[in-house]
């Protein structure tokens, strides 16, 4: 598993890949694994292959289940490549967060058109009242800067907890948190 992954292993930076020239590997998988549990997330695994290239999962407890993180580390002679590779991206979370919240209100879902990074998202639903049938729909836009839900200011699904959780980029979370490490390490 392991050779087969890193050898394709960013081709093209990402907006949150970290180039490290002055860190050694071994500095870098350190940071790494402290990074990923300030996020909250339990090692499950890591290794390191001949060229000390690493590869580091994690798992944490997510509102629909649990979140798997993988963190890869390309070692070179320019310095270090890092990249957070989470399971669920937030677009996604904003999809899985909306239908919930849905289904848990007792509103049938009667389209889903999932958001996709460019591509608008809509959820409907329908549900029995005394008064008759009430409906209510949501609007799931996702971008490079962020994710938006829209409904109406009258919705139900503002009243409900996991519609209003918020949606977290872990690779903007890790990315944040290794940077100034980082340059503490690099510093001393």
């Amino acid at each position: 598993m392991f050779r087969g992954i890193l050898p394709a292993f960013i081709t093209e930076p990402g907006e949150y890949s970290i180039v490290e020239p002055h860190l050694t590997c071994a500095q870098a998988t350190q940071l790494s694994k402290r990074v990923v549990e300030r996020l909250g997330y339990a090692l499950d695994h890591s290794e390191v292959n001949e060229e000390k290239d690493a590869l580091i999962s994690a798992t944490r407890r997510g509102s629909v289940g649990s979140e798997k993180l993988v963190v890869k580390i390309v070692c070179g002679n320019d310095g270090v490549r890092v990249e957070a590779i989470p399971d669920i991206s937030p677009c996604e979370q904003a999809n899985q967060r909306a239908k919930q919240a849905m289904e848990q209100l007792q509103f049938t879902v009667t389209s889903f058109s999932p958001a996709a990074m460019g591509k608008r998202g809509v959820i409907k639903g329908t549900r029995e009242r005394p008064e008759g049938e009430e409906t209510t729909m949501a609007t799931i836009h996702c971008n490079a800067e962020a994710v938006y839900i829209d409904a109406s200011a009258d919705s139900p699904l503002f009243t409900h907890p996991e519609f209003l959780k918020p949606i977290s980029d872990i690779r903007r979370g890790f990315f944040a948190l290794f940077k100034p490490m980082a340059a503490a390490v690099v510093k001393e």
